[in-house]
């Protein structure tokens, strides 16, 4: 079968778009069409490829690996040159490391590099699963922060078979920070746990080439099919042993002066807005402490009615979180309140209800379960279940409407962003879809795309989650009865939310083609029922990016699954507001969907931090059994449910869905769980 993605290109001020085959083998070509290499330049003696990359506790295929460290904003940033002579003839790879904060570089401890991966990442050996056959000590050039390692005609005979033209070549480097340098001992006077000996991630080129590439979940040192890079350049290797971080990886293309805005930004998505402590995820065993000025400025920023306190509380691990058992609060999903005459905000709770704080306005619960069950047309049966949620205040519910909306997950927010309008307009034409305009501009953010840029919703969500006020929201939403915090949140500390947001990498596809192990054929298959049933109007597989205010974004071939457009669901999924938008939903985009689903639970209790011996075929296979819910309210907690909630526009497709055999449905389930 050829695939194809659609390729978009300006023509006479007008953007054209076709189906164009998706490239069939990994050549040099295929990955032209990722976009362009943001951190690549092709000079007349070298390839030249910089990157940043960011202090790992223990190698790519081990426990600890994807976590974030004490102080990864402080100190840590380092950044990397590769220039590739090979180009010109010549047998030299120059390799430069550049740290903020000084490395110690005696006999005995400095900034070590490894090449030629020969290691096996599914081996039960720590060792073998991190085995280089180079390993050297860089030299240093100035400042105990620049180091230089060159692959040159030596290592070019001696690994003569690896280090071929189109090969990828897999390094890693290896970092010892001073701990006599005053900015480490006082991190250590701080927190015991803080830590000087680190290592970077395993950094793939391909000899000859510029730009940094992903791996084959396959084989190691493999050239990876195009058809992984679901976010273009910004994709990101497989995180392999811990999958529950996969969404909170950067892109891999991220340029080095993008590297500290992005930490930052990550602080803040982690700031306690009340006692303006760094919130911890899941599975950190190594608390991360802010300096008690840091934390006494962060501090009292929430007003005192809100959800939750810190963004990380309810994109858990950067997904969603999930519904508790009935009749228990909720504050993870929140609830949109309306008056149920006009749709428009409700005179007493406003746009929003907030459970928690002194002045919080009711208590959010899961009353009971509405249930039917839906007969596919060879009798299986599957049951669909609609939450009714209840609301206990003192304050009057007279005409209160609500609109439950879990939290979506943080996948190419940036990318999206950065669609062109006019490409959304053109799948306007083509599915009927429909957008709202926002201050001139088209939405695309929230269940509603009723927020048109990234950090309007990032105000959006601090302001009616977290009770935090903003330049765009200078008040708070609950009625004059709370009182609001220390006053408006920075605009910097806005802009490095965004560029947090923004710079996430998207994890890869992981067997897209007919190649890709035994699993493939499946995947393949299950791709031709969605085209079948006509799932990709409106989960528009892939696009082309436009501008971006970060250069990793712009011009990206990327695969979100969705036309960020507005459609009408029918009425089974309304939420019952008569502002004429009750029964329209913004498409929700699909990639990363195995990712949202292993992050909803980090599996602490089966594999606790230092596990030395996880395997991360283990990993995967347990993440794989974590629950999710989809659509606005976490009704469907199967595909097979939230396809059959679809109505309105989709009715056709959910039509043809009760017709398909056993077989063809759980190919389409491959297909989705593998993007």
């Amino acid at each position: 079968m050829l695939r194809t993605y659609a390729l978009c290109f300006f023509a006479s001020g007008l953007l054209a778009c076709s189906d164009v085959p998706f490239p069939q083998s990994p050549e040099d070509a295929e990955f032209d069409e990722l976009g362009p290499r943001a951190n690549t330049q092709t000079l007349a003696s070298a390839i030249v490829t910089e990157g940043s990359s960011r202090p790992r506790r223990r190698h790519e295929n081990d426990q600890d690996f994807s976590k974030y460290n004490p102080f990864y904003w402080e100190g840590r940033q380092s950044t990397f040159k590769v220039e590739d002579f090979t180009p010109t003839g010549e047998k030299r790879i120059k390799f430069t490391l550049t740290t903020e904060w000084p490395q110690d570089y005696i006999p005995t401890r400095g900034p070590d590099f490894s090449a030629i991966y020969i290691g096996n990442p599914s081996a039960s050996s720590e060792t073998d699963r991190s085995k280089f056959a180079l390993n050297i000590r860089m030299t240093h050039v100035r400042d105990a922060r620049v180091f230089e390692a060159t692959l040159g005609p030596g290592e070019f005979a001696a690994f003569a078979s690896q280090m071929q033209p189109g090969q990828i070549l897999t390094f890693e480097f290896r970092f010892f920070m001073s701990e006599s340098f005053s900015g480490w001992a006082a991190q250590k006077a701080k927190n015991p746990h803080n830590i000087s000996a680190y290592y970077s991630e395993f950094l793939r080129i391909r000899i000859g080439q510029g730009g940094l590439f992903i791996d084959d979940p396959l084989t190691p040192n493999g050239v990876p099919a195009a058809q992984r890079s679901a976010g273009g350049w910004t994709t990101t290797p497989t995180t392999r042993v811990e999958p529950w971080r996969a969404l909170q990886q950067q892109a891999n293309n991220m340029l080095p002066s993008n590297s500290q805005q992005f930490m930052t930004g990550r602080t803040w998505f982690h700031t306690d807005f009340v006692s303006g402590e760094h919130a911890t995820d899941e599975a950190d065993d190594k608390p991360t402490i802010f300096f008690d000025a840091d934390r006494v400025s962060r501090s009292n920023h929430a007003s005192s009615a809100y959800n939750v306190r810190s963004c990380s509380a309810c994109h858990i691990n950067n997904g969603t979180s999930l519904l508790p058992a009935t009749n228990t609060p909720v504050h993870l999903t929140v609830a949109r309140t309306f008056d149920t005459r006009n749709g428009a905000a409700h005179g007493v709770f406003g746009k929003q209800l907030q459970t928690q704080g002194a002045h919080s306005e009711g208590t959010l619960t899961v009353a009971s379960y509405e249930t039917r069950v839906e007969r596919l047309n060879d009798g299986t049966e599957v049951v669909l279940k609609k939450p009714r949620f209840a609301v206990n205040s003192s304050l009057s519910q007279t005409n209160l409407g609500l609109s439950p909306r879990r939290p979506q997950a943080m996948i190419g927010l940036g990318l999206l962003a950065a669609v062109p309008e006019a490409t959304l307009k053109q799948f306007a034409q083509q599915n009927g879809g429909t957008y709202r305009t926002i201050d001139g501009k088209m939405g695309r953010f929230g269940w509603k795309a009723d927020q048109a840029t990234l950090t309007h919703q990032i105000q959006a969500a601090l302001n009616n989650d977290l009770g935090v006020l903003s330049s765009r929201f200078p008040t708070n939403d609950c009625g004059g009865r709370c009182t609001v915090g220390k006053g408006p949140l920075s605009a910097q500390a806005i802009a490095d939310m965004e560029a947090y947001l923004s710079l996430l990498g998207v994890p890869p596809r992981m067997y897209p083609t007919s190649a890709s192990g035994t699993k493939g054929p499946e995947v393949v298959k299950g791709e031709a029922v969605f085209d079948r049933l006509g799932c990709q109007r409106c989960h528009v597989k892939s696009m082309v990016t436009g501008t971006a205010p970060f250069p990793e974004l712009a011009q990206q071939t990327i695969q979100p699954f969705t036309d960020l457009l507005l459609h009408d669901m029918g009425t089974g999924l309304s939420d019952g507001s008569p502002d004429g938008f009750g029964q329209k939903w913004r498409t929700p985009a699909l990639w990363g969907m195995k990712n949202v689903k292993h992050a909803t639970d980090s599996r602490v209790r089966d594999f606790p931090p230092g596990n030395i011996n996880l395997l991360w075929q283990n990993a995967h296979a347990a993440a794989d059994q974590n629950r999710i819910q989809f659509l606005h309210d976490g009704r469907a907690e199967s595909l097979a449910e939230a396809i059959l909630w679809h109505g309105g526009e989709a009715q056709s497709a959910v039509n043809l869905y009760k017709g398909l055999s056993l077989a063809d449905r759980k190919a389409l389930e491959a297909y989705l769980w593998d993007l």
